[in-house]
This record gives C-alpha cells, structure tokens and sequence, in this order.
C-alpha cells in the first residue's frame, strides 16, 4: 500500500476518461487514471463510432457541443495518430436517414429545418435520388435526410490512441486497480482510495461510464445513470452493399474501411448484463436484411454486446458536484461518448484549470437532479 499525489485523479478509462486526461495533460496537469479492468473495455470499445451529429445529437442540449466535436475532430486524429502511431481509420463516408413512412418523412423534414437554422447542411433526398446514392436499400421508401458530412472512426482505437498520447505526455494510468472510495476534508477530496493504496489528488473526476450510479452514496448526489445494453454485429460481403452510413427501420448499417459492414443495435434497459441474445441478434439480422436486402447473402462475421451510460433523461452529466469543490462528475453519454468527448475533455479541463467553461455544459450539471439550482455557468 502507498500513497501518490496527482494534481487530478481521473476515475475511468474509457474515452470520456482518456480524453479529459489527454487534454489536461497537453495544458500540463499532473494526472492519474485509475481504471478497474482494461482501456476501452466497455461501452467505448464496443461503440460503431458514428460521427454524424446532424443524425444522432441533435437534442438542442448537446448539438452545440457534438458540432464543437466535430470541428476539432481532423485536428486531433492527425495529432493522435502521430503521437500514438495508432491508425483511428477517421473518414467520411456521408450519413442517409431513410423514411419509410409519411410520419417519419415529417420528422426527417422538421430535422433538417431545424438544422438548417442552425446553419448546418441537411438535404432531402427524394426517393429516386437516394437510390442513386444507395441501390441497394429496401426501395420502398419516401426519401431520406443526407447528411454529408458524417464521419466515422475506429472507437476503440480512438480511445486506445488518447490513452497512449496521453501517457507519453506523463499520465500515469492504474490498470486493473480498482477505485473504492473519496477521502473527505471538509468540502474537499483530499485522496483516492483504491485496493493499492491511496492517491492525494487536487481535483477528481468520475467519468465511471455506465458504473458511475455506483459513486451517488460516496458523493451525496443521485448520479442516475444505468446500463443500457446494446447487441451489435458486423457482417461482410464484396462488394460491400452500402457506401454510406445509413438509418432506417430502427437500425444502423456501418460501411467500415475494412470491408465489413456493422448493424446496430439494440437498446434494452436489463442491467449489467452484457449477454448475447437470439432474440436480440434475430431482430437484427432480421430488421438489417428487411433495409438492405442484399445483406442476406453477406458472411456473419463477429457479435458483441456494450453497455451504454443512460442517465435519467438520456443527457451526459457533466459538471462540478455541488457538495464538493474539487470533484466533477463527466458521465451518461449513452450513444454519443465518442462524438462528445472532446468538448467534454475541454469543458472539464476548463472547470479544472480555470474554474468555468465557456463551452454550454450548464443542461447537463449534475444538480438538475436534485433540488440544488443548477448553475447558469
């Protein structure tokens, strides 16, 4: 048993940890992370990694910080890459939301009005023009919303390469060491205790993912967030049968740059368990192949199942606790982890460093869920 001193104690290593490490470390932050099983091991890994915020961030709480996110992206793969040596397979590939219905045609609508006021591009693309783009879609569709400016990326690369870089630039990561409680001074965290021993920290910050639930009786404040498992397989063919990202029928199809196209995913509320299912993978096979008929003849390739940090209204909480004044909490990012950790990264590293951020996190502060009035800043 031993003690150390970080001038910030991160607790979790998926990407919303490595990346608040990786940025406090490029402004000079002393930082150790502490995670209990393996880098990415959880729902960053088993993440698709679409960047596409015109399709899937487009609560008016978070669209401001995913666009954010996404301005920073080709500056951060490039130096991520050259500093991990890792390749993040970062491209575009476009993104399509198909409507099937005359209800959701009014929705797709309503969503690219929206974004267009929001000076973002969102086109409609009537039926023949979206089969020009994607052939091989269930024709008997509507339209669909193109989105081209949606990315994707390797998440568990991305996560793995933040972790590296980070800790070339002295972030001492604890794998394998689990973080078992907060020692208390007054108003302040004075250290970390963890099954090795204890860590004097400055600062903490809780970015436990879907687990974080389990800090509410150490921290004195409801974190409710909950697993929110989903099933997830990658299936190939050649010529892969879709170029772009595409939504429809309540799943997603993947082209990645490896040939393989992935189909997701389920969302089902069942608590920590992280089994496959053949109802889950049934609904899958049958729901992706019903919007890409063509994947019928494709190879199964692999399955894998993620547990997704749900809060109680599906919106990330980040923010200082309120009981503490060196602890923040960065968590529940449900199915957006990968496209808002690096506004994420940079609101806690302005709390920390410099006390407030000028990016807009006061929708997600922890506090909303209490009787404590939430900060306007």
């Amino acid at each position: 048993m031993h003690s150390e001193k970080s001038d910030v104690v991160i607790v979790g290593a998926g990407v919303i940890g490595c990346g608040i490490a990786y940025q406090l470390a490029r402004e000079g932050a002393k930082v150790t992370v502490i995670e209990r099983s393996a880098i990415g091991a959880e729902s960053s890994g088993a993440a698709a990694g679409i960047l596409a915020p015109r399709l899937h961030a487009t609560n008016p709480a978070i669209l401001p910080l995913a666009l954010w996110s996404e301005s920073r992206f080709p500056t951060l793969v490039d130096g991520l890459q050259e500093e991990s040596g890792l390749r993040l397979e970062y491209a575009n590939c476009g993104a399509l939301e198909l409507a099937y219905d005359e209800r959701s045609e009014e929705r797709l609508r309503e969503k690219i009005a929206f974004m267009t006021a929001a000076g973002q591009r969102a086109d409609w693309l009537d039926a023949h023009e979206t089969l020009h783009r994607e052939p091989a879609v269930d024709p008997a569709l509507r339209g669909a919303l193109h989105d081209p400016g949606a990315n994707q990326i390797h998440p568990l690369r991305f996560t793995q390469a933040l972790a590296q870089a980070a800790a070339r630039r002295g972030v001492h990561f604890q794998i394998g060491v689990e973080a078992r409680s907060i020692e208390r001074n007054g108003d302040r965290a004075a250290a970390v205790q963890t099954d090795s021993g204890a860590i004097q920290a400055d600062h903490v910050v809780i970015a436990a993912g879907a687990w974080a639930g389990h800090w509410s009786e150490t921290l004195g404040l409801p974190i409710p967030v909950v697993p929110a498992r989903g099933q997830i397989l990658t299936l190939s063919s050649v010529p892969t049968p879709v170029r772009s990202i595409v939504y429809g029928k309540g799943v997603y199809l993947l082209p990645r740059t490896d040939g393989t196209v992935v189909l997701g995913a389920t969302y089902e509320r069942v608590g920590f368990d992280r089994s496959l299912t053949p109802e889950g993978l049934g609904w899958l096979l049958v729901t992706g192949t019903q919007l890409c008929p063509a994947l019928g003849q494709s190879r199964f390739e692999q399955a894998w199942t993620g547990l997704r940090p749900a809060s109680g209204d599906d919106l990330p909480i980040v923010g200082r606790v309120p009981t503490w004044e060196n602890v923040i909490v960065a968590t529940g990012h449900y199915r957006d982890g990968i496209v808002l950790a690096p506004a994420t990264a940079m609101a806690v590293t302005d709390l920390i460093l410099r006390g407030e951020s000028d990016l807009p996190i006061a929708p997600l502060h922890p506090a909303r869920f209490t009787g404590i009035e939430v900060p306007r800043a």
